[in-house]
């Protein structure tokens, strides 16, 4: 189980593998920012540059869960040139910054989501408004409906580890229906 890099080390799971694929060595890096989130794990700025230093493999993609925008690019940019692609998850909503970095790193602050269409990031829309307009609610609940897809497709030169061609990838009105796939 892959969890944020920056966690304790007494959290189940690790924060990067290197897996055997077709085309070689892939690396994955999971870290967490510290921005507006509720708790604060380890520096994750540092922590990626000492797991890089641990890592053969050319070619590296890097997922940063964080609140902040602006940490996210921070990350690109100090990743530039040494992995693969950076992107970014928990906001939910697909961002339009999808790029390549000067250093041939493949970026986008947000992928976006995985779920219900017509919900509040996969909630129940009446739930969510509910409980900013202040009022006790029960749990969340998944919406129903029809699913998206959202996401991107990095492109990696397998021989260098450098993005070649980022794409954005959505697809709308998925035939299967979600009950709890929120």
């Amino acid at each position: 189980i892959l969890r944020p890099a920056n966690y304790s080390p007494l959290s189940p799971g690790r924060g990067w593998g290197v897996y055997d694929t077709k085309a070689g060595p892939l690396a994955v890096i999971v870290l967490q920012g510290r921005v507006g989130m509720d708790y604060t794990p380890d520096n994750p700025f540092l922590r990626v540059e000492r797991i890089l230093k641990e890592i053969d493999a050319k070619m590296i993609l890097v997922e940063i869960h964080a609140e902040a925008t602006s940490e996210k690019l921070a990350m690109g940019m100090h990743l530039d040139a040494k992995v693969s692609a950076v992107f970014g998850t928990h906001t939910h909503v697909p961002t339009a910054d999808l790029q390549i970095l000067p250093g041939g790193t493949g970026y986008v602050t947000d992928l976006g989501m995985t779920g219900p269409r017509h919900s509040v990031l996969g909630v129940k829309p009446e739930i969510s408004i509910a409980r900013f307009r202040g009022e006790l609610t029960g749990r969340y609940e998944p919406a129903p409906g029809p699913c998206k897809l959202e996401g991107v497709i990095f492109t990696v030169d397998s021989g260098t580890g450098r993005c070649i061609a980022p794409e954005r990838g959505m697809k709308d009105d998925l035939i299967f229906s979600c009950g709890g796939c929120a």
